[in-house]
C-alpha cells in the first residue's frame, strides 16, 4: 500500500531505517515507503474439567510492518509489534497488564508492550533476493516465528522457487511445546534447550499448472532434523473447485531428553490427506491424519506449522507420543459473500506406547465468519473436546475482530 502522508510513528520508523542508509534523503525514502501489517482482538473463554485452568481473557494484539527502498536495489525493513493478554471478569490478576515486569513468555517472549519485532535488510539482483537481520523464518516447520539471520531466495528457473536460511536467537513462545527438549544427558544446573541452538534449512518450492508441491529440509542444532514434502492438485471442473493434498514429513532426534526427568526422544513419521471442493456457495473438506512416535517426538518445530489441521484445540504437531489416527470432515456455506456458517468434526485415537493405554476423543466445531470488507473481518467459533482419559472434556469459546493494513 503506496502512502506519501504519513503519521509521526511511521514518519519514525522511516528515519531509523533511513540510518541504515546514507543514499537517499528521508524526503525520498518516504516516498518509497510499504506499510503492511494487522491489528486483532480476541476474547477467549476456556471451560475444563479443571476450574484452575477455566479462564476469560482480552488480547490485544498489532504488527506494523514498514518496508523502505534504499539505494539500488537495496530495501529495509522495521516491524513493531504490540500484544497484550488481560484476563477478564472476575479472574485472579485481572487488571491490564500493560507495563508490569511480564516476561512475555505467554506472549511470543515480547512482553506486553511496544517491541521492534522485525529488523532486517534485504537486497534484490535479478531473480535472487537475499535478507539479513532479525526476520520471521518462513518454514514449513514454523507459524510465525521470528530469528536472527540471513535468508536467500532465487526464481531463476520459471514456476521453481528455492531457498536457504540460517539462524540462531530463535523466538521462544508458548507455541513451541518443545521448548523443554534437553540437548543430550540430563543437566540441572545448566539445561540447554532448543531455542539456545541455531536453525538451517533448504527448500524447493513448484507450482506448475494442476499441480503444486513443496519439499523442506530443516536441522536445529543438537536437537532434530525435519524432513517434509507437500503435493497439491488443483483443477475446476464445471464450476466446480476441486482439490486434492498429500504429506508426508519423518524427524530424526539428536536431543535425548525431554524436560528435567529425562522423559526419552525418539524418531517420529506424519502422513496426512486432504481432498476439498468448492461450488455455489458450499465447502467441503474430508480428510485423514497420521503420526507415530515409539516415545515422545515433534513433527512441527513451532506451532502446526505448514501441515494438514482441522479443528481448533485437538490437534498437535509440535508434541508427538504414541501413535496417533484421526479422519476430519469440514464444511460450509458462504452467503452473498460475506457470511460463512460452517462446523468442523475430528475423530481420533492415540496409542501410548510408553504406559500402553489408549486415549478416544473427539472435537466438534461451529464456526460464523462475517466478510465485512477486504480489509475488516469477524469470526467466532465454538470448540468441544471429548476425551476418555485426562485431561478429559475441553470448551472454547473464541471472537475476534481483525484489520489488514
Amino acid at each position: 500500500m503506496k502512502l506519501v502522508k504519513l503519521s509521526l510513528f511511521a514518519i519514525i520508523s522511516v528515519a531509523t531505517i533511513s540510518s541504515v542508509s546514507n543514499a537517499k534523503t528521508l524526503e525520498e525514502t518516504i516516498k518509497d515507503i510499504d506499510i503492511s501489517g494487522y491489528s486483532r482482538y480476541r476474547y477467549d473463554i476456556y471451560d475444563s474439567e479443571y476450574d484452575i485452568l477455566d479462564i476469560n481473557r482480552h488480547r490485544f494484539t498489532s504488527e506494523i510492518n514498514v518496508q523502505s527502498a534504499l539505494d539500488d536495489n537495496f530495501f529495509g525493513v522495521i516491524g513493531f509489534r504490540y500484544d497484550s493478554g488481560d484476563n477478564s471478569g472476575q479472574n485472579y490478576n485481572a487488571a491490564t497488564q500493560v507495563g508490569t515486569k511480564d516476561t512475555g513468555f505467554s506472549y511470543d517472549n515480547y512482553g506486553q508492550t511496544f517491541n521492534v519485532r522485525q529488523f532486517y535488510l534485504g537486497y534484490k539482483a535479478g531473480n535472487t533476493t537475499i535478507t539479513a537481520g532479525r526476520q520471521v523464518l518462513g518454514t514449513f516447520f514454523t507459524d510465525d516465528m521470528v530469528g536472527t539471520g540471513i535468508k536467500v531466495l532465487n526464481n531463476d528457473i520459471n514456476g521453481l522457487t528455492l531457498t536457504g536460511m540460517a539462524f540462531d536467537n530463535l523466538q521462544n513462545d508458548s507455541d513451541i511445546l518443545t521448548n523443554y527438549f534437553l540437548i543430550g544427558k540430563k543437566n540441572y544446573k545448566q539445561p540447554e534447550y532448543v531455542t539456545d541452538r541455531n536453525l538451517y534449512s533448504v527448500a524447493a518450492i513448484g507450482s506448475y499448472d494442476l499441480v503444486s508441491f513443496q519439499l523442506w529440509y530443516a536441522a536445529i542444532d543438537s536437537v532434530a532434523q525435519l524432513y517434509a514434502t507437500d503435493l497439491l492438485i488443483g483443477t475446476n471442473i464445471a464450476d466446480i473447485d476441486l482439490s486434492l493434498q498429500a504429506q508426508y514429513a519423518t524427524s530424526s532426534m539428536w536431543a535425548e531428553n525431554f524436560g528435567l526427568k529425562g522423559v526419552p526422544l525418539d524418531d517420529a513419521k506424519f502422513a496426512a490427506i486432504e481432498a476439498g471442493a468448492k461450488a455455489f456457495g458450499f465447502d467441503a473438506n474430508a480428510g485423514y491424519v497420521w503420526f507415530d512416535t515409539d516415545k515422545v517426538s515433534l513433527i512441527s518445530f513451532e506451532d502446526q506449522g505448514s501441515f494438514i489441521d482441522a479443528g481448533e484445540d485437538i490437534l498437535e504437531y509440535s508434541f508427538i507420543t504414541g501413535e496417533g489416527k484421526h479422519w476430519f470432515l469440514k464444511a460450509g456455506y458462504t452467503f452473498a459473500n460475506k457470511v460463512r456458517v460452517g462446523a468442523d468434526y475430528v475423530s481420533g485415537e492415540v496409542t501410548h506406547k510408553l504406559n500402553n493405554s489408549t486415549t478416544n476423543k473427539y472435537e466438534t466445531v461451529a464456526r460464523v465468519d462475517y466478510k465485512y470488507s477486504k480489509k475488516l473481518n469477524f469470526k467466532a467459533w465454538y470448540s468441544y473436546i471429548n476425551r476418555d482419559s485426562d485431561p478429559g472434556d475441553y470448551k472454547h469459546l473464541r471472537f475476534e475482530a481483525r484489520y489488514n493494513f
